[in-house]
């Protein structure tokens, strides 16, 4: 087991082998961005089509270090705009750096042009092809979360925070991307069939991305329901504090798994996340940094019975076989 975990990251480490410290080499002498001119830089393939424009991996001539190129067209302009702004007014270890931009040299029709550090792969992708990752978890959240802090910090909000959109590297480090959406924080959104301003809907995206490290793709399957709603989560605890039967549904069920895999001061700071003020629910992403789950070792630490997948403990439990039942209790 160990060997297949060494296996798994050095495939990680050799993927991004072109890149291995791209995010200290991807970082320029001065905090103010340039003015992006074509010339200056070399394609070296395209990494994606999305709805806002194409990306591109690219090598600045002058010096050889490695960027991400953003190009973005005329019907985009808001997006990029926003994105610009937003990058401008940011500056932290957590969030991608601005290199370039041509955002005042454009012509008024023509595409905007956007140059940022590289970072290997996204958090979606490494959680897909790395589960090891897993093991880091708890490091990854504290990064968003202290990226998420800085930019609540300049009154902004993300206002669409996922798997993609949090970049990751062999060493880790995690950097928040794709600022297009980025509005003041105050600003309402209607977000998991509730209202709520723009620094709440990142706290509650936090909640997602913790659900889906944890629990990987299986996350899905609840997150687009009727039933995943932060009203449902209220009823739900309030039923489990009044000693009540967790509900026979989705929401009953996430709850359960999240409760098999995460420790109790897990489980507490994922509910913090996604619940209201009014229930306790975190309204600062600098507060959540000092949760006691931070303090914490490794879910890997946790005794065997709590790490052990719910389905496979129920089917054990209804097992005959006692001396199995009694070995694995003792976490052997």
């Amino acid at each position: 087991m160990a060997g297949k975990r060494l296996k798994h990251l050095l495939l990680f480490f050799l993927s991004a082998s072109e890149i291995v410290g791209a995010a200290d080499e991807s970082v320029m002498d001065t905090d103010k961005p340039a003015e992006y001119r074509e010339d200056d830089y070399e394609k070296l393939g395209q990494l994606g089509t999305y709805w806002y424009g194409t990306v591109y991996k690219v090598r600045e001539k002058k010096t050889g270090k490695i960027y991400v190129l953003k190009r973005l067209g005329p019907s985009k302009h808001e997006y990029a705009e926003n994105e610009v702004r937003a990058l401008q007014q940011l500056g932290h270890r957590n969030i991608v750096k601005m290199i370039a931009n041509n955002i005042e040299a454009r012509s008024e029709d023509g595409p905007v042009h956007i140059v940022l550090e590289y970072m290997p792969c996204d958090l979606k992708y490494a959680a897909l092809n790395h589960p090891e990752i897993k093991e880091k978890t708890r490091e990854i959240l504290y990064q968003i979360l202290e990226g998420v802090a800085h930019i609540h910090s300049k009154k902004l909000a993300h206002n669409d925070k996922n798997l993609e959109n949090i970049l990751i590297d062999p060493a880790m480090a995690v950097k928040i991307c794709d600022f297009g959406l980025c509005r003041e924080g105050e600003g309402k959104e209607f977000f998991l069939g509730m209202s709520m301003d723009g620094y709440r809907r990142d706290i509650s995206s936090v909640g997602c991305i913790m659900a889906h490290l944890y629990l990987g793709g299986d996350f899905s399957r609840y997150l687009y329901t009727d039933f995943f709603t932060i009203h449902g989560l209220e009823l739900l605890l309030q039923t489990k504090r009044e000693g009540g039967v967790l509900p026979d549904n989705s929401l009953g069920t996430l709850y359960k798994e999240m409760e098999e895999v995460v420790s109790v001061n897990g489980m507490d700071l994922f509910l913090k996340l996604l619940v209201s003020k009014r229930t306790g629910g975190y309204t600062t992403a600098a507060k959540i940094l000092e949760h006691p789950f931070f303090a914490e070792g490794r879910e890997e630490d946790l005794p065997f019975w709590q790490r052990m997948p719910l389905k496979f403990k129920q089917q054990l439990c209804a097992s005959q076989n006692q001396e199995v039942f009694l070995f694995l209790m003792q976490g052997l």
